[in-house]
C-alpha cells in the first residue's frame, strides 16, 4: 500500500531537510522552495496534506493558503502553517489552514500535527458518506445501504407462501424464523440471469420484520465519499419507472451511474407483517 504524500513548503534548505528526515518513512514528500512552485505542485501531486511556510520570496504564505482553499480542486487539502511568526496564527487559521505548528519544532510535535490534521481531514470526508451493497438483477444493478443488511446466502429451498402479491411468493426459515423471500427480477419485471441454484438471498432487517431479496449477483460492500453520491432531489427523471418512491440518490463511482434504493420502499410494512402472520404455525396448518 502506498504511503500518504505530503507537500512540504519552505524557502529554508535547513527546514526542508529536518522536515524530510523527521517524516520520510511515514510519508511519500514533495518539496517545493516558494509559494508559486508550491501552488503548480499542490494541483499537480494532490498531496494528502501541505505543510506551508508563511514568509517566503515571490508569494507569502498566507496568500498560497488562500488561492489552495479558493480552488476547488484542493480546497479539501489541509494545510499545515509552520512559522515563527505566531502573531499569524489565528489571521491563517480564519483562512483555513488546518493547524498552526511554531518553529523551533520537535519531531513528535511534527508528527503528532501531521497525523491529527490526516485524521481531521479522513473525518469529513466521512461525513456525508454512505456504505452500500452493490447488487445485480437481470442486466440491472443497482445499490443499497448497507444499514440493515444482516447477511447474505446462497438460496436455499423455499415454501409457497400462502397469500401475497407476484413478486413475495415464497418463505423459508432462518434460525427458526420466517422470513419471506422478495424476488426482485419480478419486481422490477425483468427476468433472472441465473438459475436458482445461483442466486443470492440478501438478508434485510425492517422495523423487526426480516426479509430476503433474491438477486443474481452481490458485490462486497464499500463504502463511498459523498463527492460519489449524487442526491435525488439532483438526478432528473426521478418521477418515472420502477421504485421511483424508492430512489435515495445515484453512485456515480466509475462507469455507469448506480441507482441507490432504500429497500423500505420494495414492500410496504403492512404487508410484510401480514405475511409473517399468515406464517405462524398454526395458520400454516390450516392453510395445508
Amino acid at each position: 500500500m502506498s504511503l500518504p504524500s505530503l507537500l512540504l513548503v519552505d524557502d529554508s534548505d535547513a527546514i526542508l531537510a529536518l522536515e524530510r528526515a523527521i517524516l520520510s518513512g511515514h510519508y511519500a514528500l514533495n518539496t517545493a522552495s516558494n509559494g508559486r512552485e508550491a501552488l503548480e505542485k499542490v494541483v499537480r501531486v494532490q498531496p494528502a496534506a501541505m505543510l506551508l511556510d508563511l514568509s517566503m520570496p515571490e508569494m507569502d504564505g498566507d496568500e498560497v493558503l488562500k488561492r489552495v482553499k479558493a480552488d476547488p480542486a484542493t480546497a479539501d487539502i489541509p494545510v499545515i502553517i509552520i512559522s515563527s511568526e505566531t502573531s499569524r496564527a489565528e489571521a491563517c487559521l480564519s483562512l483555513g489552514a488546518e493547524l498552526f505548528l511554531s518553529k523551533p519544532f520537535r519531531a513528535d510535535e511534527l508528527l503528532s500535527a501531521v497525523e491529527n490534521a490526516l485524521q481531521n481531514a479522513r473525518r469529513r470526508a466521512r461525513a456525508g458518506s454512505m456504505a452500500l451493497l452493490r447488487l445485480g438483477v437481470g442486466g440491472l444493478e443497482f445499490a443499497i445501504p448497507l444499514e440493515g443488511v444482516r447477511q447474505v446466502i446462497l438460496q436455499p429451498a423455499t415454501r409457497p407462501l400462502p397469500l401475497g402479491p407476484g413478486y413475495i411468493s415464497e418463505f423459508f426459515e432462518l434460525k427458526g424464523q420466517p422470513v419471506c423471500v422478495l424476488d426482485l427480477a419480478r419486481r422490477l419485471e425483468v427476468g433472472h440471469s441465473e438459475s436458482i441454484e445461483e442466486r443470492k438471498l440478501v438478508i434485510l432487517e425492517m422495523d423487526g420484520v426480516q426479509l430476503a431479496l433474491s438477486v443474481d449477483a452481490v458485490q462486497d460492500p464499500e463504502e463511498y465519499p459523498a463527492s460519489d453520491i449524487e442526491p435525488r432531489e439532483r438526478v432528473g427523471g426521478t418521477g418515472h419507472g420502477h421504485l421511483r418512491d424508492a430512489l435515495v440518490g445515484m453512485l456515480r463511482a466509475g462507469g455507469r451511474p448506480v441507482p441507490i434504493f432504500d429497500p423500505k420502499a420494495f414492500a410496504t410494512q403492512e404487508l410484510l407483517r401480514e405475511a409473517v402472520d399468515l406464517l405462524r404455525p398454526e395458520k400454516l396448518e390450516r392453510s395445508a
